[in-house]
């Protein structure tokens, strides 16, 4: 069964199938013919949600495996590609995240921004959906997520707490935050900044004494605070008031990269949180100097491994 197959990634055609990110393999690998069926019935149930839905990107269920499709038109088929989901929400010790990085993200009252960038398929939503639901098992609340579409099993209880996840269309982003801000939650994730009045809603929430949780692509610490003001200045309002806004909401900028071999991630960290650094960096986001953060993001990593060998 495909269940029992370490994979990443199906790549869906009409006559063939494709695995890919099967450990000890180069991509991609023939589908084995003993899925042969699994793949008909996935492949029928791709062509249910396009017809019923016309998007092209949604998510699918089959024998208790979730995946997110995207719809691929090449010039002699259409193809479907089938990116796997966890099946349970991982702990944030199960993501191989340096201890001191998780203390300060399940530190109790916490409010602000934390930014996750990334590359595409990095596990940046699965590090925020394990943060999300890690809060809530601790200190309880509601989460709301803002998703296109929702993709780790989020809905429903954490320990004392609840999470509720919105799929919400690509553009409506920005107007689903200003909702989700009224339904008073204490942690409120999107999916992915990928817009400017999105970017803009995030800083505006993150400063209102909320936890707004998001992803970004970007490749450092630096591109993902510059890329949030990038969406945001405009809409935010002058560069000055985006600046001081991002300088004024933001409590941590990671960026992940999965290794290759061990699936581990790769983390730069910045915390903003209660230091005696943080005004100095809050300053030089406020003036723009966005790419002298990375030597703090320096200086934060020696201090903690520092820490670590007393």
């Amino acid at each position: 069964m495909l269940i029992d197959i370490d994979l990443k990634d199906i790549y869906l055609g009409d006559k063939n199938a494709w695995l890919a990110g099967v450990p000890g393999t180069n991509d991609p690998i023939p589908a084995p013919d003993h899925c042969k069926q699994e793949l008909n019935e996935l492949r029928q149930l791709c062509d249910t949600s396009v017809a019923e839905s016309t998007r092209e990107e949604f998510a699918i269920r089959h024998n208790e495996v979730a995946y997110r499709v995207s719809v691929l038109k090449s010039m002699s088929e259409t193809a479907y590609v089938l990116r796997r989901f966890p099946s349970k929400v991982p702990e944030l010790s199960e993501l191989n995240i340096h201890s001191g990085y998780i203390s300060n993200f399940m530190k109790p009252n916490l409010s602000g921004l934390i930014v996750i960038g990334g590359a595409f398929g990095q596990g940046k939503t699965t590090t925020a959906s394990s943060i999300v639901s890690s809060r809530l098992i601790t200190y309880g609340g509601v989460a709301i997520t803002i998703e296109d579409p929702p993709e780790m099993p989020l809905e429903g209880k954490h320990g004392e707490g609840v999470c509720y996840q919105t799929w919400v269309e690509r553009g409506q982003f920005g107007d689903a935050c200003r909702k989700a801000a009224r339904w008073a939650p204490s942690i409120i994730f999107l999916g992915e900044v990928r817009d400017s009045e999105t970017a803009a809603e995030a800083l505006r929430a993150s400063i209102n004494g909320r936890l707004v949780i998001c992803t970004t692509h970007a490749d450092s610490v630096p591109m993902a605070i510059e890329r949030m003001y990038s969406l945001a200045n405009g809409v935010a309002g002058t560069p000055e008031d985006t600046a001081s806004l991002l300088a004024g909401g933001l409590l941590c900028v990671m960026h992940q990269k999965l290794d290759t071999e061990t699936k581990r991630p790769k983390v730069e960290f910045l915390w903003m949180g209660e230091n005696e650094s943080s005004m100095g960096v809050r300053n030089m986001i406020r003036l723009r100097r966005f790419d002298q953060v990375a030597s703090e993001v320096t200086f934060q990593l020696n201090k903690m491994m520092q820490g670590a060998r007393k």
